[in-house]
């Protein structure tokens, strides 16, 4: 047997193409089913229109139809039928790209959830909305391509998504479901950013527990804490929940607060408008939110954004990871004159210092 390198590469290589093949047909394929619950939906309202009686025994009819016959769940298949049809009456670009499997199933989910924001009759907002997010669906995953998609929404129509937001802080819940074998799930839904931020917190409490029982003399190298990061961000959960304590590991965490990132406008701040903010990496979220976390943190940091969206200085010493990025592909090895490391193997830092009023921008910084 051939076990050479040149082999191995272009096995794999090979590999991945047919499983990208595959992937295209599963799509076509998908569509093809998207189709058709789109026209059991139309079948639907042609015998039974939207507010007539029995619209709603009809749909629940529809819906376990569905769901016996795929082999669903109810709300699985409410869900399918809701999204099929939403595609093919609103989404002509989206459509066209599932159809030539350019894009999953699980992308064009969340797609079609997204411009269920946007106002029925707003068809300019939604080619707008379609014009941006097709193609950078198709070269992203799906869960970029949700945050993006709500962005997206937000630039073409903030108002209906605005009050969506605030609905959302309405609708908060706590949740129990059983799953079997002795295990539940406890479900926490509501605004994003809060539950990012205590999603962070318990991280940090669990990665700071780890590494001091680690780094702990007294404990050997392959003794110390056996939890894994998840069973320790649960059993922090349980402290607080079940003993209103935060357990025998205050001293470790007793400085550690949590961090999430969100970008608002300065007229937003100031009360002049209420554009949406942006929790980065997963997108708007409520203006008055934002703006109590502005006046509750420590401190926070002032961003100057080029007209691509790129940050190209901070009020802080450091630059962003974006512009670290930036920076080393620019230089691509260090700028002192006469040295060729890598850029990679550079620091970042000001070319007029910082402590003489030298700014933290992208004109001012180089790899060294």
């Amino acid at each position: 047997m051939n076990n050479s390198p040149d082999r191995y590469f272009r096995r794999s290589a090979e590999i991945v193409a047919e499983c990208a093949e595959l992937d295209t047909e599963i799509a076509r394929l998908q569509s093809r089913q998207a189709r058709l619950l789109a026209e059991r939906v139309e079948l639907l309202l042609d015998e039974v229109p939207t507010g007539a009686a029995g619209f709603d025994q009809a749909e629940r009819s529809m819906i376990c139809e569905v769901s016996a016959g795929l082999r669903l769940t109810r709300f699985a298949a409410a869900r399918s039928l809701a999204n099929a049809h939403t595609l093919h009456e609103r989404l002509p670009a989206t459509r066209e790209a599932f159809e030539a499997g350019e894009l999953s199933a699980a992308h064009v989910d969340v797609i079609a959830e997204a411009v269920r924001d946007i106002p029925m009759g707003e068809s300019d907002a939604v080619r707008a909305f379609e014009r941006e997010v097709v193609p950078y669906a198709k070269r992203e995953t799906r869960a970029r391509t949700k945050a993006f998609a709500d962005s997206m929404v937000a630039a073409v129509a903030p108002v209906p998504l605005l009050e969506r937001q605030r609905r959302v802080h309405d609708e908060r819940a706590v949740s129990v479901r059983a799953e079997g074998d002795g295990s539940a799930t406890l479900r926490v839904t509501g605004p994003s950013a809060l539950v990012h931020a205590a999603f962070d917190l318990i991280t940090q409490e669990g990665h700071a527990i780890l590494q001091a029982a680690k780094s702990a003399d007294e404990i050997p190298l392959l003794g110390g804490d056996k939890r894994r990061l998840d069973q320790v961000r649960f059993d922090r959960i349980m402290l607080r929940i079940l003993t209103g304590t935060i357990g025998d590991d205050a001293d470790i965490i007793a400085s550690i607060h949590p961090t999430v990132q969100v970008t608002i406008a300065a007229s937003t701040l100031l009360g002049l408008d209420e554009r949406l903010a942006e929790l980065d990496a997963h997108g708007p979220m409520d203006p008055e939110l934002a703006s109590m976390f502005a006046a509750s943190v420590g401190s926070w940091q002032r961003l100057v954004i080029d007209a691509h969206g790129m940050v190209t200085q901070v009020s802080t010493y450091q630059p962003t990871e974006a512009m670290r990025r930036y920076l080393r592909a620019r230089d691509r090895h260090c700028r002192f004159p006469g040295c060729r490391h890598s850029a990679r193997r550079s620091q970042i830092d000001h070319n007029l210092d910082h402590g003489k009023g030298g700014p933290t921008d992208v004109g001012n910084g180089a790899s060294y």
